[in-house]
C-alpha cells in the first residue's frame, strides 16, 4: 500500500510538472498570424529565430509593410512569446532590447510613419438609436443584443454565457473575462431582464443552456441548439441582426456611461477592462457629435 501510495504521488507531481511546461510554452491563438509573417520574414531573409532577427523584421514592417501602430505593439507580444519559447531566451533585464524597442517605436514619431499612428476603431452610436433598433428585434437577437451592449462584453465572453449565470433577481449576470481568466459580475437594467426573461419562456431555455446557442429553422418552427457557437459564429449573427459588431456596442456603452457621468472606475467594472487607462485611452475620445454641439 505505501509504495502504490508513493508511486501515486509521483505521477502526480510528474504531471503537474508537464502541465507547468505546457501553460509556459503556450502560445496565444491571437499571435500566430503574426508569428507566421515572422517565419517567411525569416525564410525569405535565410535568418534564424533570434532576437536580432526579430528587431530586422520589426523595422521592414514599419517601413515597408507600412503597419499600424497598433499591429506593431501586437506583433512585438506575439514575437517577444514566440521568442522566448523558442529559445528560452528572456527579455528581462536585456538593455539591448530597451534600445532597439525605443527606435523602433521613435519611428512612428517622424512625420514619414505618423500617419501609421491614426485609428479607426469601432465608432460609438447614440445610444438612443441602437436601444430602438435593438428593441425592434425578435425576442431572441433583442435579448442577446441588450446582454451584449448593457455589460459590454466581447465576443469571447458572450458566447460563454450560460443561463446560469444569470441571476434576475439581482439583476446581474456573472461573465468570465477570458483575458482576466476571471469571472466578473455585471449589473442588468430592467429591460434587458425582461428581455432575458421572455426569451428563456419561449424556448424552455435550462440552466446549463447558452445564452446565445445555435437556432436550427425548419420553415416557421425554430429549435434551440444547446451549445458554445464560435465568436466568428456570433459576430456574424450580429452583423446580421444590427449591422453592426460587439465592438460597436461595447464603445456605445462605455461613451454613454461617461456622457452621463460615470467615472472611470465605474466604467470599467461594468466592461471589464482590467486597465481605466486603456478605457481613456481608446474610449474615450471627444465624438464628432459633442464637436457639432458646440459649431456655429
Amino acid at each position: 500500500m505505501i509504495h502504490q501510495t508513493e508511486f501515486l504521488n509521483r505521477k502526480r507531481h510528474q504531471e503537474r510538472q508537464q502541465e507547468i511546461i505546457a501553460f509556459e510554452n503556450e502560445i496565444p491563438a491571437a499571435y500566430q498570424s503574426d508569428i507566421r509573417a515572422y517565419k517567411n520574414y525569416l525564410f525569405e531573409t535565410n535568418q534564424s529565430i533570434s532576437k536580432e532577427s526579430m528587431y530586422d523584421f520589426l523595422n521592414y514592417c514599419i517601413k515597408n509593410e507600412r503597419i499600424k501602430k497598433t499591429t506593431f505593439e501586437k506583433r512585438v507580444c506575439a514575437l517577444k512569446r514566440y521568442i522566448i519559447v523558442e529559445t528560452q531566451n528572456s527579455f528581462d533585464a536585456d538593455e539591448n532590447y530597451k534600445r532597439e524597442m525605443q527606435y523602433l517605436r521613435g519611428l512612428y514619431q517622424q512625420e514619414e510613419y505618423s500617419k501609421q499612428t491614426i485609428r479607426k476603431g469601432k465608432k460609438a452610436l447614440p445610444i438612443h438609436e441602437l436601444m430602438s433598433k435593438i428593441n425592434k428585434l425578435p425576442i431572441r437577437p433583442k435579448a442577446i443584443c441588450l446582454v451584449n451592449l448593457i455589460t459590454a462584453s466581447r465576443p469571447s465572453e458572450m458566447v460563454r454565457i450560460q443561463i446560469k449565470d444569470f441571476d434576475l433577481d439581482d439583476l446581474s449576470v456573472n461573465v468570465y473575462l477570458k483575458k482576466q481568466k476571471v469571472y466578473e459580475e455585471k449589473r442588468l437594467t430592467l429591460d434587458t431582464v425582461m428581455a432575458i426573461q421572455e426569451y428563456v419562456k419561449k424556448y424552455n431555455l435550462q440552466a446549463e443552456d447558452y445564452l446565445i446557442g445555435s437556432i436550427l429553422s425548419n420553415g416557421n418552427h425554430e429549435k434551440y441548439v444547446s451549445k458554445e457557437i464560435t465568436t466568428r459564429a456570433y459576430l456574424n449573427d450580429l452583423k446580421k441582426w444590427t449591422g453592426l459588431t460587439a465592438y460597436n456596442f461595447r464603445k456605445t456603452l462605455v461613451s454613454d456611461m461617461h456622457e452621463r457621468g460615470a467615472d472611470l472606475a465605474t466604467i470599467a467594472k461594468q466592461t471589464g477592462h482590467k486597465s481605466i487607462k486603456t478605457i481613456n485611452d481608446h474610449y474615450l475620445k471627444v465624438s464628432n457629435r459633442t464637436v457639432d454641439k458646440f459649431l456655429p
